[in-house]
């Protein structure tokens, strides 16, 4: 899951995360006012927000753009990714969130087919990128998503 070599990412996921990299700058991770519409132009619809709570025990919905939103099938922002443990697509998005606030680096999952059981005819490739307030501890974390049909290879 690790996102260090991007020659397999969906050319949106590798400039969001070539954008990540040159605001963090050698940091663990940029904060969250440092990464901007302006910044991520063409991946906004693609793009969510999480809030780390107590360092990785749980994660609070905060931001989505419009193809997530439309892919999750309603907004979760304010929400905690607890309140839907017994979900297999949640808690595959739990487990990409703490090994990203672990590893205090970028995560990629992907491509595999989705979870999301009213949308088994896809594959997606997530990437998500720690946010930090305060330069020591994983914050936040931003991300995007790509999704394609089962077996369509280019994006």
């Amino acid at each position: 899951m690790d996102a260090t070599n991007t020659s397999a990412l969906h050319a949106r996921l590798k400039d969001m995360q070539d954008a990540w990299t040159r605001v963090a700058a050698g940091r663990i991770g940029p904060r969250r006012e440092e990464i901007t519409p302006a910044l991520l132009r063409g991946a906004l619809p693609w793009v969510w927000f999480v809030d780390v709570i107590d360092g990785g025990a749980d994660f609070r919905f905060r931001l989505a753009g419009e193809r997530v939103i439309e892919f999750m099938g309603r907004r979760y922002a304010g929400e905690l990714l607890s309140d839907h443990q017994d979900d297999p697509f949640f808690q595959g998005m739990r487990a990409m969130f703490v090994a990203c606030v672990r590893n205090r680096g970028p995560i990629l999952a992907g491509p595999q087919r989705t979870l999301k059981q009213d949308r088994p005819y896809l594959e997606m490739e997530v990437l998500a990128l720690p946010l930090s307030e305060d330069g020591e501890t994983v914050t936040g974390l931003c991300g995007a998503i790509a999704l394609r049909p089962l077996g369509k290879l280019s994006g």
